[in-house]
């Protein structure tokens, strides 16, 4: 599944983990290995949200950046920002390609995060 459509599937099942006004803001790019990863960030966001009347925080972007994923949201609650380290370390140990067991790897200039199969895979199919 195309990281666009996972990100959609997403605004439907948890709508209380993002902005109704951030539709072209929204990003979500990275492999499928780490889909598993931001769904369970978008379910405890959402359950945040859903809880609290006061402060909210909303997921705008998922990314890889230098093998790890990057998350970006509004609003500064401590809880969630817990939640996003927690997350961005995982993906750290996790193949972003299948979501096995993976370590950082440096190849042709780039770090990405992969199981010893994908090791050789430097880019994702989409980047190319």
């Amino acid at each position: 599944m195309s990281a666009k459509n996972h990100m959609r599937l997403l605004q439907e099942k948890y709508p209380a983990a993002f902005r109704a006004d951030a539709e072209p803001m929204l990003e979500l790019d990275c492999g499928e290995g780490w889909f598993e990863i931001v769904e369970t960030l978008c379910a405890l966001l959402s359950d945040m949200n859903l809880r609290r009347v006061d402060t909210k925080t909303y997921l705008l972007c998922a990314k890889e950046k230098f093998g790890a994923l990057l998350v970006l949201v509004s609003g500064r609650d401590p809880e969630a920002h817990e939640w996003i380290r927690y997350a961005e370390l995982e993906s750290a140990l996790t193949c972003e390609i299948c979501g096995g067991k993976g370590t950082l790897v440096y190849r042709d200039g780039w770090q990405r995060t992969r199981c010893e199969m994908h090791s050789t895979v430097v880019r994702l199919a989409e980047d190319e």
